[in-house]
Parts: structure tokens; C-alpha cells; sequence
């Protein structure tokens, strides 16, 4: 019996793992950044936090006649899994009993099938998923040396943003932006996955 629920869902459709792993890995830290000063030698500042990173290591997925079987086959479940890692779209993942509840991307996937055994074994991992609305600024050098002025970072693009208005919808938008109202998912997957149906006047949306 799990003591823990781990669903993972998309805006494609969503699945709650039948068996846990044994252990699931949640990394993250910050970014420390080194100084060096005159007479002084190397010092450490403290930085931004670094992105969560999730690791599921080889746990099962339950074919049909498997008495762990919950209802979602394993063949849904890999073929969610690659379309969001393809696209690419991002997944949320909830863990109860954590702080766990947010949007990841898909690193990596592996797969291995044990003869004999129909339940394919898997192990995924995850880097979190965060939405911004200015471009990331390539950073500096990690260790700077404070004889002068340090030159400033070139300024980026910020990225187009629209405002939500009365009629508003993602499809209009694509159409507007990228010349292919089909494309209205992505900028449905850049704004956390929101349902078009929840958007309100006022809001902004980030077109990527």
C-alpha cells in the first residue's frame, strides 16, 4: 500500500503512479557565488535558489491483468509522458504529505522491459518548471574580481505580453502573434497551463 500519493498531470490528461518507488529524490540549494577581494582572498555571497529537481527512481507501471493495476494503462501513461517531453509541454507533479505541488519539465525518461514481466519499469527526472516574463540574462562571470567597476550585464528583450480583455482567447492570440491560431497551446503551456475558460479581464498572459 502506498503511503503516498504521486500524481503527475498535464494539460493532456493526468495519472496517479499505482506503485510508489522506494524512495523519491527532491534536490535543490543556492547558487553561491565566489568574490574575490583585494588582500583579502575568496569569498562566498549567497545567491538565488537553484530549480527543484525530482528524481523517480525504477518503480513500476501495472499492465492490465497485474493485481496493482489502478485503472490508467502503461501504455497511456508513456505515451502522456513523451508528448510533454516532446512538445514540450510542462507536467505538474503533487506528492502528498510534501511541499510538492508545482510544474516540472521532463529530463530524461528510461524504460526497461524484463522478460517475463509485463510491467514496464521506469525511471524519470525532473527539472522544475518556472514562469517568467522577462528573457533569462546570460550571468557573469562566476568569480569577479573588485579592483574597478564591474561592466553591467547587456539589457535583454523583455518578451510580448498581452493584457486580457473582454473576448480574449489563446486561439486569436496565436493567430495574432504567430500567424497559426493551432499554436494556441503554447502559449496556454508558457502561462502554467491555464484553462482559457478561467481567464479573467485584467490578467496577463505571457506569449513566449
Amino acid at each position: 500500500m502506498n503511503t503516498r500519493i504521486i500524481s503527475i498531470s498535464s494539460v493532456d490528461g493526468s495519472f496517479a503512479l499505482a506503485v510508489n518507488p522506494k524512495e523519491v529524490t527532491v534536490s535543490s540549494g543556492a547558487k553561491l557565488k565566489t568574490l574575490e577581494l583585494l588582500n583579502a582572498g575568496d569569498i562566498a555571497m549567497a545567491g538565488n535558489r537553484t530549480l527543484v529537481k525530482i528524481a523517480i527512481q525504477n518503480t513500476f507501471l501495472p499492465s492490465l491483468d497485474s493485481p496493482f493495476y489502478k485503472g490508467t494503462p502503461p501504455d497511456t501513461i508513456l505515451a502522456l509522458m513523451k508528448k510533454c517531453r516532446d512538445a514540450p509541454l510542462p507536467v505538474r507533479i503533487i506528492i502528498s504529505g510534501t511541499d510538492i505541488n508545482r510544474q516540472f519539465w521532463i529530463e530524461t525518461m528510461e524504460e526497461k522491459y524484463v522478460e517475463g514481466d509485463k510491467d514496464p519499469h521506469v525511471s524519470w527526472s525532473f527539472t522544475e518548471y518556472r514562469q517568467t516574463t522577462v528573457l533569462p540574462v546570460a550571468s557573469l562571470a562566476g568569480k569577479q574580481t573588485y579592483a574597478g567597476l564591474n561592466q553591467r550585464a547587456p539589457a535583454m528583450q523583455v518578451p510580448k505580453s498581452v493584457t486580457v480583455k473582454k473576448g480574449t482567447t489563446m486561439w486569436d492570440l496565436a493567430k495574432k502573434y504567430y500567424g497559426d491560431g493551432n499554436r494556441w497551446k503554447e502559449i496556454q503551456a508558457a502561462n502554467g497551463g491555464i484553462n482559457e475558460r478561467k481567464l479573467q479581464i485584467g490578467m496577463v498572459l505571457v506569449i513566449p
